[in-house]
């Protein structure tokens, strides 16, 4: 007796995209820079040094569109969106005195808002203006990212810069204790490093 062959795996239907419920008429995007700071990083590995520069910024991107019904009858309305971004980029300065700065990265903030209103008189073929409602909650964002800059940078220095120079073996000279405290190995562990280096660290 033949036994009977396994089922063939269920396969998941494909997702059906839901219908848009409005047209976008027109869209503005702008991108502001709210917060930055630059932390300079005097770096130093198996007996070499090199002048680093940390870079980081708050940056909030507001879109403003125009919509209306995308069927049936319906008026134009605005709608607003703002979602925060921490930018990122480490920069160095090389023996020869060059600055050059790697690519820039950066993390979207949960400080986000978003919202729908009347369509303000003032809007035309320029495209959409901004209503008071819009600015308002423009201005709220603003703020509490403004008041949380300092704990964001540091933030972001402890998770993502710190790591990095750890597992580059690289410490902090003397300054910005909180890094070079965080960035300290093991004599046993920096010997390690030193004999097999690292390409994180340029030469």
């Amino acid at each position: 007796m033949i036994p009977a062959a396994d089922p063939p795996p269920a396969v998941a239907a494909a997702p059906v995209d839901k219908p848009a419920d409005v047209q976008v008429v027109s869209r503005d995007t702008r991108s502001d820079i709210l917060a930055s700071t630059d932390t300079p990083l005097p770096l130093i590995k198996a007996g070499r040094t090199e002048d680093a520069l940390l870079r980081q910024a708050i940056v909030l991107t507001s879109t403003l569109a125009v919509v209306r019904p995308a069927v049936g009858e319906g008026g134009q309305a605005l709608r607003w969106t703002y979602q925060p971004y921490l930018q990122r980029q480490l920069c160095f300065t090389s023996i020869t005195g060059q600055f050059s700065c790697a690519a820039a990265e950066s993390e979207a903030l949960a400080e986000t808002s978003a919202g729908e209103g009347p369509l303000p008189a003032a809007t035309g073929q320029a495209g959409p203006a901004s209503s008071p409602a819009a600015e308002a909650a423009r201005e709220a964002v603003a703020t509490a990212l403004r008041a949380r800059a300092e704990a964001l940078f540091e933030d972001d220095r402890r998770l993502k810069l710190v790591p990095m120079l750890r597992a580059a073996g690289v410490r902090v000279r003397g300054a910005y204790r909180s890094i070079a405290r965080l960035t300290r190995v093991s004599p046993l562990a920096r010997a390690s490093t030193e004999r097999t280096g690292s390409p994180n660290m340029r030469r």
